[in-house]
């Protein structure tokens, strides 16, 4: 099964002399992700789970200095884990906490890799900020998004190129940060299953046999803020006495984008998001309006089905330095 983050962890595998901590939501995949890379890896693996052997929590979890930690996992080791050839993997590690403390010395004494995996999901990881930043990277993993899960099913790479190509073709007062107010906000879920499962048993079947009255408006909205932070987006909204409100606001190369989830069929009504974009001090060039619709483009409004939200990418660095005119200079 394909996931982006695979990447990621076999480049660690193959490069990184650092611990590697991969945190996120509980049921995404963090645990099978791990064990799938190092089996491709080649090294071996030494597992132990704090959840499923809470024994080892309290072997492990103690007050003992860096050398001694390294003792006692020696001991509760197979021998075929031989150094320089084993990657160390704790998983559910917000268990035992103590760990993570030792992960200066255990880098730097170096017999083994050491990889971490903890939820978020109600639990605090203490002490993760403290650790060096140069002994520990850190990879947040989400749920799988719109192009992982169109690639685990088989979609053809002419259609995932074709999507792009349409992408491409429609292509559309910062900084957003600095108006920020810190007592106001919105909440989504962190996994569109999660908030799935709250509702009542009745609604969740509506939605499977795709009830046209179900309104879904909730569901859509969370897509939209799972896959733009999933993109590297920090979402934003905005409401404004006598303008209205507007769902999305992200920067996107440099400008503010305004985006617009729509789950009916009227998509194309939009009084708020028209009377912000006709505001000459907002600056708004482009926005978007991601709904169950087809592509289309009218004057500054794009209009595109909710799935392709998964193309809304910033541009690279590299690509933006190779767009500079230097005329002149």
């Amino acid at each position: 099964m394909y996931r982006k983050d695979s990447i990621i962890i076999e480049e660690w595998l193959k490069r990184s002399d650092k611990a590697l901590l991969v945190t996120g939501a509980r049921q995404i995949g963090k645990t099978w992700l791990i064990r799938e890379e190092i089996a491709k890896s080649g090294y071996c693996k030494f597992e132990v789970n704090f959840i499923d052997q809470p024994d080892l929590v309290d072997y492990l979890n103690v007050k003992m200095s860096a050398n001694e930690f390294l003792v006692k996992l020696k001991m509760i080791m197979p021998e075929d884990c031989k150094p320089q050839e084993t990657v160390v993997f704790f998983d559910e590690i917000q268990k035992c906490p103590e760990i993570v403390t030792k992960i200066k010395f255990l880098v730097e004494e170096g017999s083994f890799k050491y990889v971490m995996s903890g939820s978020l999901l109600g639990v605090e990881l203490k002490g993760i900020t403290s650790v060096p930043v140069g002994y520990l990277t850190v990879l947040r993993m989400y749920p799988m998004d719109f192009e992982e899960f169109m690639i685990a099913n088989q979609v053809s790479v002419a259609t995932l190129d074709m999507l792009e190509e349409k992408w491409k073709a429609s292509a559309p007062v910062i900084p957003l940060l600095a108006s920020k107010s810190s007592n106001v906000f919105r909440l989504f879920s962190s996994d569109i299953g999660l908030l799935t499962s709250a509702y009542p048993a009745e609604t969740k079947m509506e939605l499977i046999n795709k009830n046209g009255e179900v309104n879904n408006g909730a569901h859509f909205e969370n897509v939209i803020a799972q896959q733009l932070t999933a993109n590297g987006f920090t979402p934003y909204f905005c409401k404004k006495k006598n303008i209205g409100e507007m769902d999305f606001a992200i920067e996107m190369n440099g400008k503010v984008v305004p985006i617009e989830v729509k789950s009916g069929k009227a998509y194309r009504s939009h009084k708020a998001l028209d009377h912000f974009m006709k505001v000459a001090d907002y600056h708004l060039e482009k926005a978007y309006v991601f709904s169950v619709g087809n592509v289309e483009v009218d004057g500054v409004i794009t209009y595109l089905p909710i799935y392709m939200c998964y193309l809304l990418k910033e541009k690279r660095i590299g690509q933006m330095i190779v767009d500079l005119d230097m005329t002149g200079l």
